[in-house]
């Protein structure tokens, strides 16, 4: 397992357009999106702080769920079918892709937060910027199971499409484009069922100081839980076909 994660990201490194876009895209969002928003504010944050914090966990689920639909291109190369011929179990299989994921989400979201201090002029204690990367980067978690059942479940040439569907509805519904309060009543309420709500959520606790919310836990957990199930099923549906 430890193995497979050091070749991916080995790949990735060398993947120069797919770094640029995946970790570079959410920072270009933050600039423009602060700056449309000008001196707004809502929940008790400054537009600045807003909208980094959900470019920040944007960041976060579109590059974590990236990183899982380019099985869709290895199983295109026959590299899953190699891989299912070793003893790498299915759960280590799974384990790997969200561990990889997981290292490619730190970077982004640390950038967007840095675009925030050096660009943005956003000021915050020390302890306060580690909190935000505390309360991002775990949220990543489940879309890197996501993203995998993505790749899996789909034609392979339609993964990283298919990826993008998933990944920009969950952002809007989630709060990340503009305030959930802004959204029709019945969205309020779908957006509290999905991760990427609670992924800025939790993050955003950190900067107003509202109570922490144990329901944004349990629903990331949740999804982490059931789809990294469906994933491990995916997987060994594959393999019987061998």
């Amino acid at each position: 397992m430890i193995s497979l994660v050091v070749t991916e990201l080995k790949v990735l490194a060398r993947s120069v357009t797919f770094l640029a876009i995946t970790i570079g895209f959410p920072v270009v969002f933050f600039l423009v999106m602060s700056e449309v928003f000008g001196g707004l504010g809502t929940g008790g944050l400054d537009m600045p702080r807003y909208m980094m914090v959900s470019m920040a966990a944007f960041a976060a689920i579109s590059v974590s769920i990236a990183a899982g639909t380019r099985v869709g291109q290895e199983r295109l190369a026959g590299w899953n079918r190699q891989l299912r011929l070793t003893p790498l179990p299915a759960w280590g299989y799974v384990a790997a892709k969200v561990v990889v994921a997981m290292a490619m989400a730190l970077p982004a979201i640390v950038l967007v937060f840095l675009a925030g201090l050096v660009i943005k002029g956003v000021e915050l204690p020390a302890g306060q910027w580690f909190g935000l990367v505390a309360a991002t980067w775990p949220g990543a978690l489940p879309y890197g199971v996501i993203g995998l059942a993505i790749g899996l479940a789909v034609k392979p040439d339609a993964a990283s499409g298919a990826g993008v569907a998933v990944y920009l509805p969950m952002a809007m519904l989630g709060g990340l484009w503009i305030p959930v309060e802004a959204l029709p009543g019945f969205m309020v309420g779908l957006a509290k069922v999905l991760p990427s709500y609670w992924l800025a959520e939790n993050a955003r606790i950190q900067l107003s100081g509202a109570p922490f919310q144990p329901l944004g836990v349990a629903v990331m957990a949740a999804w982490l839980v059931v789809v990294g199930a469906a994933v491990i099923a995916l997987h060994r549906r594959e393999a019987a076909r061998i």
